[in-house]
């Protein structure tokens, strides 16, 4: 007499449940085009770059 294996029904239901939650959580997408959010914004990318500039230049100069 065959048994029944109940592991092979259980993950597979577990991972059709895990699908449809993350297929049902991808339907709320809100798109705003006309706002930039601030890491797009040149001034920030150009104050980070002058950052790691004078980093390195402050780092390279000190001898341990």
């Amino acid at each position: 007499m065959k048994t029944i294996n109940f592991k092979t029904p259980f993950f597979t239901l577990l991972a059709v449940l895990l699908t449809k939650a993350t297929a049902f959580a991808q339907l709320d997408i809100d798109i705003d085009l006309g706002k930039s959010k601030w890491y797009e914004d040149p001034k920030v990318w150009v104050g980070v770059a002058v950052f790691l500039l004078i980093l390195a230049f402050v780092a390279r100069g000190r001898k341990s």
